[in-house]
């Protein structure tokens, strides 16, 4: 019998003698249609972080985004990072063209470049802090894991530490200093209030204590440019003007670095400075003391005002009279109430610690002196024994320096009959 051979079509496969599971198994995968792709979970997250990492002022800024590095915004709409000492760099450039300008520096660029400073810095605060609490936890995982006590992890020592103790780099922390500082200094800069508090900020953040004397002091004798001057013009400066104080907040920002530093001369050239110049007297008594004196000032007017409209309530004497009566009770009456709130402000003592008045200098002289007393106060919480009964044992000659400084100013450090265990 002969067989019969059967031949497939061209675009048919041959079937062999195999089941189809088989035959599905050993055919070749079908191509599916070109799919385009979609963005990654990694670009789509890097495309996010660049939109939040852009500032959204238009004008040159300096964004704290990491201690260890500085994110700006140029004018191109791209972000870039610099490091910090990249932007001491431009700052000192910046500064250098107002140096070498024959104009007198205008007071909007004079504080941006202060600003600048002060971002800066406290850039250098947070990368040391940072690096300190790292190195705390490194060395904390480390004997951790050797005693196989991973869940009760040492915390670092310096955890809640305001960032002002931390002492950034020395060489940039100095270089952001001087920049600063001679900005202020050059005689084309007029230092307003708003530079002086930038500069202050600045270098308390850096602990650089040493040039607030020096700052304090150009802040009320130095003379002021004429704005938009050139060549510069110099107007003689009034240090007693109360535009010439040193504000209080701004003096014991200073005065606590300065005793941080373990620096008497120093504390004591910024009392002399802030404190006990004529122009904070004048600006406590315009700022706390105008109000009530006014007040007192126009009490009689009010008085005899109050006196005539209460007299005409009455019919059993003269209104003339009546009036007399009411204007000298009401004047009596704010005149004792006034004198009673003046004694009760002037001597209050509660706040007293260790440096008290020597009895006999005027009311008026411990009321405008307070801040002054105060500070020496604190400086000798600073300088003694913590121990309140250890007190008035101190030895030295810096103590004995203190104690003749405080005494030449009308105080008394520990009177004998106020201490511990004395009374």
């Amino acid at each position: 019998m002969k067989r019969v051979v059967l031949t497939a079509n061209k675009g048919s496969q041959p079937q062999g003698s195999i089941c189809q599971l088989c035959q599905f198994s050993t055919s070749t995968p079908r191509r599916g249609l070109p799919i385009a792709r979609l963005p990654t979970a990694r670009a789509s997250r890097a495309a996010t972080s660049n939109l939040r990492l852009q500032p959204s002022n238009r004008t040159d800024r300096l964004i704290l985004g990491s201690p260890s590095l500085i994110f700006r915004r140029y004018a191109s709409a791209a972000t870039t990072r610099i490091s910090p000492e990249d932007a001491i760099k431009e700052i000192a450039q910046d500064a250098l063209a107002v140096h070498q300008s024959n104009a007198a520096a205008s007071n909007e660029v004079v504080i941006e470049l202060l600003q600048r400073c002060q971002l800066v810095a406290k850039s250098l605060v947070l990368q040391e802090r940072d690096q300190i609490e790292g190195s705390s936890k490194g060395e904390g995982n480390a004997v951790s894991s050797l005693l196989d006590l991973e869940e009760k992890q040492p915390a670092p020592k310096n955890k809640g530490k305001p960032h002002s103790l931390q002492h950034p780099d020395p060489r940039l922390a100095n270089s952001v200093a001087k920049i600063a500082v001679d900005l202020l200094k050059d005689e084309k800069v007029f230092i307003s209030p708003e530079a002086l508090a930038s500069c202050t900020e600045t270098l308390t953040l850096l602990r650089r204590a040493e040039h607030f004397p020096e700052l304090f002091h150009l802040y009320a004798y130095k003379p002021v440019p004429e704005e938009g001057s050139s060549p510069v013009k110099l107007l003689k400066a009034n240090p007693k003007s109360v535009n010439s104080a040193v504000p209080a907040e701004l003096a014991n920002m200073a005065l606590g670095v300065a005793i941080a530093q373990k620096n008497l001369s120093l504390v004591l050239a910024i009392i002399d400075n802030t404190f006990c110049a004529p122009a904070f007297h004048r600006a406590k008594i315009f700022k706390k003391a105008g109000v009530p004196l006014a007040g007192l000032a126009a009490a009689p007017a009010a008085c005899y005002a109050l006196a005539s409209w209460a007299a005409t309530f009455q019919n059993t004497m003269d209104p003339s009279v009546a009036t007399g009566i009411a204007f000298a009770a009401s004047l009596a009456y704010v005149g004792g109430a006034s004198s009673m709130g003046f004694l009760a402000i002037t001597t209050a003592n509660d706040q007293m610690e260790r440096v008290v008045w020597i009895p006999g200098i005027p009311l008026r002289q411990r009321w405008l002196r307070e801040e002054e007393r105060a500070a020496m106060d604190r400086v000798a919480v600073a300088w003694g024994f913590k121990d309140p009964y250890m007190r008035g044992e101190e030895v030295g000659e810096e103590w004995e320096s203190l104690r003749e400084f405080i005494g030449m100013r009308g105080m008394v450090l520990d009177k004998t009959e106020l201490m511990e265990g004395m009374e």
